[in-house]
């Protein structure tokens, strides 16, 4: 078993299960590039073993899979109450596969062929994330319900460990299905509440400087929070967590978003362009998700099994 505090906390254990051998050993070796471990497996019965062996912080799951899918792979990952964050990867064609995949709680995936910019922003997306979780906070049991109120900067770096605070600030009772969803789903909001909305970059705009080779939208997101009008702007975030559920308030200063539209096309697997994916994907990991009239504040509702 891994010894996650062995390994320095920038580096992930992450475990790459596909059966086409070259698409394998290309994530891999992307994988390692990156300055993390990896393990790897060629069928579903290999990849479940490795999983419930090594436990990996992240896994790249191919759905079709010999012996059992990646599908089965991911429910018994999650009726195990396992908890790596799982990438799915989804070939044209499995597009309802894939969505099932969401709604077994995997929590992102990427499109085949799998291009290096997007496999290395999956990485960078989620490290900190794994290092947040490695110092773990406890909850006494007299706490009966509690709130707080977190205001964030314009700061794309802050946002995993603002995630994972708020996470453990709301884990009051137990989890349905454990923390890991429910920071990765607010990850995803604060982020669109940041770009999209504090900064007011579209999702064609993202697109392009994701495309383009550097740092290009690095420097797009530094331009415009630079900007006389949008300096000043901050994401609020109000918490309110009882025995029995969390909800997370999140309000930028942006103008809103037509999300009555954005949410209709999310049944639509293969036509979710880079500005509704966060929203998918946080929609993945609530019970509720439901925005104000013109699309600047969400809030985002998690239950919890009774206490007993």
């Amino acid at each position: 078993m891994a010894d996650p505090q062995e390994a320095n906390s920038a580096t992930m254990l992450v475990a790459v299960i596909e059966d086409e051998p070259d698409i394998r050993s290309y994530m891999v070796e992307a994988v390692q590039r990156r300055g993390h471990r990896t393990i790897e497996a060629a069928d579903g019965f290999s990849g479940l073993d490795l999983i419930r062996n090594e436990e990996p912080d992240l896994v790249f799951l191919d759905i079709m899979l010999p012996g059992i899918s990646g599908l089965a792979v991911l429910r018994s990952i999650r009726e195990e109450r396992l908890d790596p964050i799982v990438v799915i990867n989804t070939a044209y064609g499995s597009e309802d596969a894939a969505i099932e995949a969401l709604r077994l709680r995997a929590n992102d995936y990427l499109k085949k062929p799998v291009r290096l910019v997007e496999l290395t922003g999956v990485l960078d997306k989620y490290q900190p994330v794994v290092a947040a979780r490695r110092a773990p906070t406890a909850l006494p049991d007299f706490v009966v319900s509690k709130r707080c109120h977190v205001r964030l900067e314009n700061d794309l770096s802050i946002v995993a460990v603002a995630a994972e605070y708020l996470t453990a600030e709301g884990e009051l009772g137990r989890w349905r299905d454990g923390t890991l969803g429910c920071t990765l789903g607010l990850m995803e909001l604060i982020i669109n509440a940041i770009e999209h909305g504090n900064l007011g970059i579209t999702g064609p705009e993202k697109l392009r400087c994701l495309a383009t080779a550097g740092d290009a939208y690095g420097g797009l997101l530094r331009e415009r929070a630079a900007e006389p009008d949008r300096r000043q702007r901050s994401v609020h975030i109000e918490l309110i967590s009882t025995r029995d559920q969390s909800e997370w308030i999140i309000a930028d200063q942006g103008d809103g978003f037509d999300w009555q539209t954005v949410l209709q096309g999310l049944g639509a697997f293969d036509t979710i362009d880079v500005h509704g994916r966060g929203i998918f994907l946080a929609c993945a990991s609530f019970d509720q998700v439901e925005y104000n009239e013109i699309g600047n504040t969400v809030r985002a509702v998690k239950l919890k099994r009774p206490v007993t």
